[in-house]
């Protein structure tokens, strides 16, 4: 097996300020320092040396310019497995163990933790890390797969690694530093997702710790108001039921408005209303008014194109959690804003400018949880000529 260079959290500290700094030449430098384990380690995954590369190309392009955002910087290599772990289960990994192979009855998850640890010596807070769970979880994991196969060390350690593409290096060098692929960079960093407060690759495959505490909550209230609603039953069966609002979703009842509640209705603005409520053109005129002056002799302003949106629907389905939404400015640049009605749907990016017939990806990323409830939130985009654009998003149950 080759043997790597030993892990020295001060020369990636270096790394990291060379990166933040703008030098060319630390990509490389860092390139010669990582590729090859990383590429052992997607091929490992993967077991297709042109994703594996892929993979690589665009791990190193996003940590030039986004792991300077790390909070703690000796956390470079930990940063970029979790970087490169991320991408790989992007690609709907099913690579299985070989007919022969001792880990080949371990599921993908220890496999990993075992590959990690055994083979390059990725343990403790840097194994958690990278895998995006907790250090409890991470070891527990890790332990389970070591008892059921002992002798998993001396099987990784004989194990050969895979030659790297000799022209990677220069492909990553020169999209990492050519000025002209500076949108492309961008939209290399975008694909590698959200990072965590702490500045390191969210994976989509461990809920963040907010969603966690999310999802225990809410079982717990749901729990309460389900026990509350049975006992006013058997208190007495015509009570109407309240009106209950599920998470993303709309209220439900089952008693019908009252009169009352009706009128008042008719006599309250429309939703929407305000600035997207729908008015006359033009005032009513009389017989004796004069004729309005033409608006064609003004001088037009710049001209502002129309956003096109696609899709216009999302649906998450069993453990996904990874979408995206193409915006388009047609017939002009466009300068458009996106939100969430929910704080479960986050967006990679919220806003920006978009040149005449160019396009952005907006990534949509679902943070499940332990226990996820089905529900719906709205993404709305707004910009150019064109009116607002509501972006429907549901999800379906999943426990992990």
């Amino acid at each position: 097996m080759a043997r790597w260079s030993r892990y020295a959290p001060d020369a990636d500290r270096r790394l990291v300020k060379g990166l933040h700094d703008g030098d060319d030449d630390v990509l490389a430098t860092l390139y010669d320092v990582y590729a090859e384990r990383l590429y052992d380690y997607c091929m490992a995954l993967l077991d297709d040396s042109r994703a594996a590369a892929d993979v690589i190309h665009d791990t190193f392009v996003d940590a030039s310019r986004r792991s300077p955002r790390m909070r703690d910087r000796a956390k470079l290599r930990a940063w970029l497995y979790a970087a490169a772990r991320r991408r790989c289960m992007q690609r709907k990994l099913q690579h299985e163990a070989a007919e022969g192979d001792p880990l080949a009855g371990l599921d993908f998850l220890q496999r990993e933790a075992l590959f990690l640890a055994l083979r390059h010596d990725l343990t403790g807070e840097d194994l958690a890390t990278t895998l995006g769970v907790s250090l409890r979880r991470s070891e527990a994991r890790l332990k389970r797969a070591q008892d059921q196969v002992p002798e998993a060390e001396e099987f990784l350690d004989k194990a050969a690694a895979p030659v790297i593409p000799a022209a990677l290096r220069h492909r990553v060098q020169h999209t990492g530093t050519d000025p002209e692929l500076a949108g492309y960079r961008a939209e290399i960093a975008a694909r590698g997702g959200a990072l965590t407060p702490e500045g390191m690759p969210r994976q989509p495959d461990a809920p963040s710790h907010l969603a966690r505490r999310w999802a225990f909550t809410s079982a717990g209230l749901l729990t309460a108001l389900a026990t509350a609603l049975v006992a006013l039953m058997l208190m007495d069966p015509n009570l109407p039921v309240p009106s209950i609002e599920w998470p993303g979703g709309r209220p439900h009842t089952s008693t019908p408005p009252s009169a009352h509640t009706r009128r008042q209705g008719a006599q309250d603005p429309e939703p929407g209303g305000g600035r997207d409520q729908q008015r006359p053109t033009t005032a009513p005129q009389s017989v004796n008014s004069p004729t309005p002056t033409p608006t064609h002799s003004r001088r037009p302003g710049p001209r502002t194109g129309a956003l096109a949106v696609s899709p216009t629907s999302i649906r998450f389905r069993d453990h996904t959690t990874m979408a995206a939404i193409i915006l388009t400015a047609e017939g002009g640049p466009v300068t458009w804003t996106a939100a969430t009605s929910s704080p479960q749907v986050t967006l990679m990016n919220a806003g920006g400018t978009i040149r005449a017939h160019g396009h952005v990806t907006v990534q949509v990323t679902l943070n499940r949880g332990l226990l996820t409830l089905p529900g719906t939130a709205t993404i709305t985009v707004s910009g150019g000529t064109g009116p607002v654009v509501p972006v429907g998003v549901a999800w379906d149950i999943s426990v992990l």
